[in-house]
């Protein structure tokens, strides 16, 4: 199993801070986001990466080179970054992949259980949902009573059925990603390029289920904000250190 990290976006939203690193680099307690990811998976086995670049894409080779000096990373550039979406970011790696992934986003913090949980499971395709945090920026989890998406979106209705929220850490097989693949060219020939890859995990999941595996008390943020690294630096590193999980 490999880990392929989307980390081509541009981090508007944090601007100045993103102005001369991606935010990736972004630092928690003097340790960038993607080192501490990294680290997190090679911890539990992970050997093999594969990183989707864009905006400052040599950044990331000269800092990651510096931090993993032996380890196995392909980097592949996602040239339209400034235009497509996470999904275009993925689909990069169509033809580089040869084996079941990790699907991380790069702008996380988060405890190792959220790793683990996947590592361990028997589900081939699986993605973590953590109870809804109340950010305002969700994106809902509903599934049915086998534990399969049913719905995923941030203005879905009937949000009150809602397991919790996307955490941005899944578990895909090779299989699930060709076909993702697939799936996603359809859109690309119509030239649409700028939407999430979850919309269209969900498209698929309609013909091929996909498990969603909730973790009860997952401390984690996505850090898309200041107002997010200010409470990543605050109150979710704190708890991830007290537990000794991060």
């Amino acid at each position: 199993m490999k880990a392929v990290i989307l980390a081509a976006g541009m981090g508007t939203r944090l601007r100045p801070l993103t102005e001369k690193r991606p935010k990736a680099f972004l630092e928690i307690d003097g340790i960038p986001l993607i080192r501490r990811s990294i680290e997190n998976l090679l911890e539990i086995g992970i050997k093999e990466f594969i990183i989707v670049v864009g905006y400052m894409k040599d950044y990331f080779r000269r800092k990651i080179s510096n931090y993993f000096r032996d380890l196995n990373i392909i980097y592949v550039p996602n040239q339209e970054y400034s235009i497509t979406g996470s999904m275009y970011s993925l689909s990069v790696i169509d033809g580089i992949v040869d084996d079941d992934i990790l699907l991380l986003e790069s702008d996380l913090l988060y405890e190792k259980v959220a790793l683990k949980a996947l590592i361990n499971s028997t589900e081939p395709n699986e993605i973590l949902v953590a109870p809804l945090s109340g950010s305002g920026d969700e994106v809902y989890i509903c599934v049915n009573e086998n534990n399969e998406l049913i719905n995923l979106g941030k203005n879905i209705d009937k949000k009150d059925i809602a397991i919790g929220e996307l955490v941005g850490i899944s578990k895909l097989s090779l299989d699930f990603m060709l076909k993702l693949f697939e799936c996603a060219k359809e859109d690309y020939a119509k030239n649409e390029k700028n939407y999430h890859y979850e919309e269209v995990i969900f498209k698929l999941s309609k013909t091929y289920p996909i498990k969603c595996r909730l973790i009860n008390d997952l401390s984690w943020i996505e850090i898309d904000n200041e107002n997010d690294l200010k409470r990543a630096i605050e109150i979710i590193y704190p708890k991830i250190k007290e537990r000794k999980n991060g």
